[in-house]
């Protein structure tokens, strides 16, 4: 904008000279063609002014031949002359002395007593004027001789008006935007006309009528109103401060022009930027939904379009596709023990051996936390597994990390897609399995996927569905199965056991609801469900008075996770109003294993209010006579696996014999379950066992069954009961 300016400024810098130039010349010129129009003037004044001197000598001329002696005989001569085209304001005739005697027309106001008369040669006759104040009532006189030309005797004079004379050639030579100024020669004073402005273009001439010297100064003047608005001067400003505002609004359009291509280059490269700076964005974005954040390698998703992509470029091709499925199986347990940064370094390090093992036409992917998928598709089925046994001796060497020294351990699952209508995830599901069934096992820790184990994962999770949907539609229900003292053959106990029936008749076993529970995280919301409903029933038998002396609970170690079990089976034995002394709490072995310190707590808890605790399936763990030390454990419960085969199975019939020898040392009460024949209770009996449990005796019952079975047994249950 500031150049802009500073050129509009330049033209109008030189509009103003080139107009100033223009303007004094135009008035040079003017002043010039003024002058010239002034002379004109002068010299159509002083012939006009010299026919009326002709006039009046003509009539001295005529009047020196015939001297008038009266007034009449002079106006006479002077109406006789009237009739020429020059004519006098008024005539006079005067004396020698000056003295007018004679004034025609008659009029004594404007009759001079005398003039002072100048005398001007004109050759033999002599003019006489006035000293001219004003150009109004100019008297003129001709001198008239009658005896000599030295003196004169008498005096003929006329009186003009030179002002109407003036304006009337004015008209005639001027034109309408001249004016006409007079000035006395004598002293400048102006006589006829305005003063000119001082801004004004002048002519000038000097204007003699009777004498030999200038008696006026003809000045000639153009009015303000006479400056054409088209003059050159006036055509150069004016085009000056057009083409000014043209030049001007040219360089405005030029640099709008130039800001908008500017504005719209910095748009471009802006977008241009904020383009890149997105791309970088998505690739960033791309390599982070694609990528584990920890060892860059591809994710799941990743490694699903990748194998996608394989089988869609080898659909034609006759070659394998291998995955090999490797779950760091501690890694967990790493991060327990050492912290998350020992945590990644181990998974760091084996991310890197797993690279340098594989060939750079195989497919390394990280799909969850502890788990690490290959791709091959190089290797026949045996191949791969002798891959997969390879890659595990690899992974399980040691890893120093920070000073540490840790040993990760792993199980690998391997699948091959022989099925040319497998997709993607179908093969990666497939790895996994096989993975999670590897780690099952205790020393092959290789396992190639078969389609059994996929049946079994499948029966599994309709288990899980029909169980999970079981506890939500409350359709599970609780069976009771008694236990009896051989002794006496009355009831002194019964257990819960949790039972379901699909919709097809068949009885779902405790066992395979519990297992299937605990594997898919509803072991609390199924504990929880079996000890309100059991205490529920319990508390009906006590309302009906046939209730046995103690009911019996599973609690699975999946339930002790939750640090408020013990809270939560006291306020169900509140709620309920059943005597916590009438309730036994049956443990498995996993929580003598996980959580120990905690467990202790809970059970210790639950001891103190009265809760009795047994151990059940005792004998199939590794820890068992740990357990009677270090927990305040009152009830044995031999495993039915050690009941079948008695009393014709020895080794069974020798663990028997010492697990019911000890509990008597202990003071322990011992319960042997699983017992169907005569002959396994009458061995049981033999060697110590007081109670039994099992279909010999009864089955497990529902709750109505039982309440009839204990109305039968009042009278022994009363007796029991006290």
């Amino acid at each position: 904008m500031l150049v802009i300016a500073l050129i509009c400024f330049a033209i109008l810098i030189a509009t103003f000279s080139l107009f100033n130039t223009a303007q004094e010349q135009q008035r040079l010129r003017t002043e010039q063609l003024l002058s010239v129009e002034a002379k004109s003037f002068a010299d159509a004044l002083t012939r006009h002014m010299n026919a009326h001197l002709n006039e009046l000598s003509v009539l001295a001329s005529e009047i020196e031949k015939n001297i008038p002696s009266t007034y009449s005989t002079w106006q006479a001569l002077v109406l006789a002359h009237q009739g020429n085209d020059v004519h006098f304001q008024a005539l006079f005739w005067a004396e020698s002395d000056r003295t007018i005697r004679w004034h025609y027309p008659q009029n004594d106001s404007e009759k001079p007593e005398q003039f002072p008369f100048d005398v001007l040669g004109d050759g033999n006759a002599q003019l006489l004027r006035m000293d001219v104040e004003s150009l109004h009532d100019w008297h003129i006189a001709h001198p008239i001789y009658t005896q000599n030309r030295n003196t004169p005797n008498y005096y003929l004079g006329g009186t003009l008006d030179i002002a109407e004379h003036i304006s009337h050639l004015a008209s005639d030579y001027l034109d309408t935007f001249q004016k006409l100024t007079l000035y006395a020669a004598s002293d400048g004073h102006v006589v006829f006309g305005d003063i000119p402005p001082n801004e004004a273009a002048t002519g000038q001439v000097g204007l003699t009528l009777t004498g030999a010297s200038p008696e006026f100064i003809v000045t000639l003047w153009s009015t303000p109103d006479s400056e054409h608005f088209l003059s050159l001067p006036m055509l150069i400003y004016i085009s000056g401060l057009v083409v000014t505002i043209l030049v001007g609004i040219a360089l405005y359009l030029i640099e709008i022009n130039l800001m908008a291509r500017k504005a719209e280059q910095a748009t471009i490269t802006r977008l241009q930027n904020e383009i890149a700076q997105r791309k970088d964005v998505e690739n960033q974005l791309h390599f982070i939904a694609n990528h584990d954040p920890l060892t860059y390698l591809p994710n799941r998703h990743a490694l699903l379009n990748h194998i996608q992509h394989t089988i869609n470029k080898t659909l034609s091709a006759t070659r394998t596709l291998s995955l090999i499925c490797i779950d760091i199986d501690n890694i967990k347990e790493i991060n327990d023990l050492h912290g998350y940064r020992i945590h990644d370094d181990v998974l760091t390090t084996v991310a890197k051996r797993l690279q340098n093992l594989l060939p750079p036409q195989a497919y390394l992917a990280r799909t969850s936390d502890e788990h690490f998928v290959m791709l091959r598709t190089d290797l026949s089925p045996l191949e791969a597994e002798v891959h997969a046994k390879q890659v595990r001796l690899t992974v399980e060497k040691e890893c120093h990390a920070q000073g540490v020294t840790v040993l990760p351990s792993c199980a690998i699952g391997v699948a091959y897609r022989y099925d040319t209508s497998m997709p993607a995830h179908e093969l990666l599901r497939h790895a996994d399995t096989a993975a999670h069934r590897a780690r099952q096992l205790v020393h092959h820790r290789v396992v190639v996927f078969q389609m059994a184990m996929r049946d079994h994962l499948q029966q599994k999770r309709d288990i899980e569905y029909t169980i999970r949907k079981a506890i939500q539609g409350n359709e599970l229900m609780l069976h009771f199965q008694p236990q009896v003292d051989l002794k006496t053959q009355r009831i002194v106990g019964i257990e819960a056991l949790v039972r379901w029936q699909d919709e097809g008749g068949t009885i779902i076993s405790p066992d395979t609801i519990v297992r299937t529970a605990e594997d898919t995280g509803l072991m609390q919301q199924l504990g929880n469900w079996i000890i309100n409903k059991a205490l529920e029933h319990y508390a009906m038998l006590l309302t009906e008075g046939c209730a046995p002396p103690m009911l019996a609970i599973n609690v699975s170690g999946h339930e002790f996770q939750d640090s408020f079990l013990a809270d939560t089976i006291l306020q169900a034995i509140e709620r309920h109003q059943v005597p916590a002394e009438r309730v036994q709490i049956e443990l498995t072995e996993q929580v003598f294993i996980e959580n120990l310190e905690q467990n202790q707590q809970t059970l210790h808890t639950l001891t103190e209010a009265g809760i009795s605790l047994a151990i059940d399936d005792f004998g199939t763990g590794y820890s068992s006579l740990a357990y009677l030390k270090h927990f305040p454990v009152d009830t044995v419960k031999i495993d039915r696996s050690f009941i079948d085969q008695l009393p014709e199975c020895k080794d069974d019939a020798v663990i028997c014999q010492a697990v019911i020898g000890m509990a008597d040392l202990l003071g322990l009460k011992v319960v042997a379950e699983g017992v169907e024949h005569q002959a396994q209770k009458d061995y049981l009996a033999q060697i110590g066992c007081r109670y039994i449990q099992g279909h010999l005796y009864y089955p497990a019952m529902s709750v109505d069954q039982l309440l009839t079975l204990l109305k039968q047994h009042i009278p022994y249950l009363r007796y029991s009961n006290s």
